[in-house]
């Protein structure tokens, strides 16, 4: 027998054998299309709502509570600052911005991330540490070599009064190295994803701590979010008392709390940090807050002058205000349904 006889005969055997399993398995089997018949048919939908009553027609529509701009007017407030950003504090909406993405020096903005990685080591706040001479900054303010403090002073006073040797000693008084205590800074800035922020020392006086305005502002919600931090900040003037000494009064460096840059924000909430060296110019990260009913949190990067960080902060503000309606004003769901 021929090869291609015998490879014929296989195929036709192999295609005679599907066959006949085709046809037991349509005897064996009903079809699909005939037990489907056996199946009950649905009934009626019955609607339910909130209550388990009938569901009305039209159900309402949800809007997310982000502020919402009531008129086509254009941010016109005139900024001597590199990088600007102003959001919305509940939702980080933002509301402006002006080169938010560009990165630059923090100077003792850094201080806050110093403060979260404090909150996280929990010290014993009540410990009396020396200022001793490898600490010490020429041009700190408020403490002295050779004085003692509990750490809770030297906190508020680093907070409040942005003083470098302060933080130097709560750093020593945590009980780790700086370059360990650094290591932490930017582990933290890593774990809350604020991808722009370096750190190369506690304070801010380097110029290689950096970022954007964009995460520092997302920083400063993560600090105020502390009560510790926020309590500090939102805080005028502070009485530092040195161990065995007369108390000293230390002014916050924010001069929209202490009202010397005029402002119309009365009993609004105020919590903010500065920062200044020469490569970085004057920095203001800011939360203003009107009555719990309005929040806003902007930060000026870079800008000319001391008391301009401040005018700058403050008319980015009573623009939002002016010009947004926040969830609860008159006027704000007409605007939503828009």
């Amino acid at each position: 027998m021929s090869k291609k006889f015998f490879d014929f005969l296989s195929s036709f055997g192999m295609m005679l054998a599907g066959v006949v399993c085709l046809f037991v398995a349509s005897i064996a089997y009903p079809q699909v299309s005939q037990k489907v018949n056996f199946l009950p048919k649905s009934q009626p939908r019955i609607y339910l709502t909130q209550g388990g009553d009938e569901q009305p027609a039209i159900l309402p529509v949800s809007h997310p509570n982000v502020p919402l701009k009531k008129d086509a007017a254009v941010c016109d407030v005139k900024l001597t600052s590199v990088a600007v950003i102003l959001m919305d504090d509940k939702t980080d909406t933002v509301l402006f911005e002006k080169n938010a993405d560009t990165v630059r020096p923090m100077a003792s903005i850094s201080k806050l991330m110093s403060a979260l990685v404090l909150i996280d080591l929990n010290p014993d706040w009540k410990k009396i540490i020396e200022i001793t001479p490898d600490v010490y900054d020429n041009n700190s303010h408020f403490v002295n070599v050779g004085e003692k403090f509990s750490m809770d002073d030297l906190w508020n006073v680093a907070l409040i009064g942005s003083s470098n040797s302060a933080i130097n000693a709560l750093v020593y008084g945590a009980g780790i190295t700086k370059t360990q205590f650094v290591v932490k800074m930017n582990e933290k800035a890593q774990d809350l994803r604020l991808r722009t922020l370096r750190f190369v020392e506690p304070t801010g006086l380097d110029e290689h701590n950096v970022g954007s305005s964009r995460d520092i502002a997302r920083m400063l919600k993560y600090a105020l979010a502390n009560d510790k931090i926020f309590n500090s900040l939102q805080t005028a003037e502070y009485y530092v008392q040195p161990i065995g000494q007369k108390p000293r009064r230390v002014w916050t460096t924010d001069w929209l709390l202490t009202k010397w840059v005029p402002n119309k924000f009365g009993d609004f909430t105020i919590a903010g940090k500065t920062g200044f060296i020469d490569s970085s110019k004057y920095n203001f990260a800011v939360r203003i807050e009107n009555g719990g009913k309005r929040a806003i949190r902007t930060v000026v990067l870079g800008a000319d002058t001391y008391e301009a960080r401040f005018s700058e902060a403050r008319d980015l503000a009573n623009w939002a205000f002016d010009h947004y309606a926040w969830p609860g004003d008159a006027g704000y769901e007409k605007l939503a349904q828009n």
